[in-house]
């Protein structure tokens, strides 16, 4: 695998944030903020089209390794956000998606386990892989998938009173912390609160430090309750349509924020890594 390289960086982080392997293969260092007492620091990780599409939206084809045609360098950098990180955070329509698809760093690129144990110990993270926090406001989700059976892996299921109350109803796996995180006015207890969940992240769990790997549709539930810090977007060199029989997500889905109030962007680093361009963002609201 070739090295990404870096074109762009506004606030340069040394080398020496990163284990050698890893800061040669990023083409630099990483820092990433550390969250406060109420809440992680949030960071999400995305792959989209030139169009802007973020999936492919048929059978088989849903999941952002398809957008991205499996491009090493991005796996190499989801390994990497995903050392840096305390805890995962995705949906139950991810879990679905990508069954038996485990949140950590050694399973998306298995070649760079040992740097990428490197780094958390160079961090000080807790376990040597992060917590996988999944959202689901029903409680409908398939508690025989591999993220509730691996050892070492603790699964955290974030849901409503409803949701909690039907779990309560399954035997859930051992390990496995079901824990209520909705909103506080009572017309909106259907939904799961990402403010909610972070805050018991942070609370409960030390989390100070939260990687969102969650679809569109989610991510904008963070976006309108400003709970995204940074943006990852890897952009892949393809030009993918849509139809009106075939509507393919894009990056925020759900949630149509207008003038005013959408969430702005600033460009924190650009990197190459052949014809696709790794972007950060911090975001603001």
């Amino acid at each position: 695998m070739e090295p990404i390289v870096t074109l762009y960086e506004c606030a340069p982080a040394s080398p020496a944030t990163l284990p050698p392997t890893l800061a040669t293969l990023y083409g630099g260092g990483l820092a990433l903020p550390q969250g406060k007492a109420e809440r992680p620091y949030v960071i999400a990780n995305f792959v989209e089209t030139l169009d802007g599409v973020v999936s492919y939206n048929t059978p088989d084809q849903t999941g952002g390794g398809a957008i991205s045609g499996d491009n090493a360098q991005d796996k190499m950098v989801m390994g990497l956000l995903r050392a840096s990180a305390d805890a995962v955070i995705f949906g139950s329509n991810s879990l679905r998606i990508d069954a038996d698809h485990l949140h950590i760093p050694s399973f998306i690129f298995p070649a760079l386990t040992n740097d990428y144990d490197a780094l958390r110990g160079q961090n000080g993270r807790s376990g040597s892989v992060p917590l996988s926090v999944i959202m689901t406001a029903s409680g409908q989700i398939n508690l025989d998938d591999r993220t509730f059976h691996t050892r070492g892996l603790k699964a955290i299921i974030a849901t409503t009173t409803r949701g909690a109350a039907r779990l309560s109803q399954k035997t859930v796996p051992e390990g496995t912390d079901v824990r209520v995180a909705e909103m506080g006015d009572a017309a909106n207890q259907a939904t799961v609160s990402p403010r909610a969940t972070l805050a018991l992240l942070a609370r409960e769990y030390g989390v100070r430090v939260a990687l969102y790997e969650g679809g569109p549709t989610l991510l904008a539930s963070f976006l309108r309750e400003q709970q995204l810090d940074e943006l990852f977007v890897t952009l892949a060199p393809h030009l993918v349509g849509r139809t009106n029989a075939l509507q393919r997500l894009s990056l925020v889905q759900g949630h149509a924020f207008t003038p005013g109030d959408a969430p702005q962007g600033t460009l924190q680093s650009v990197k190459l890594a052949g014809s696709y361009l790794l972007l950060r963002y911090s975001i603001s609201s």
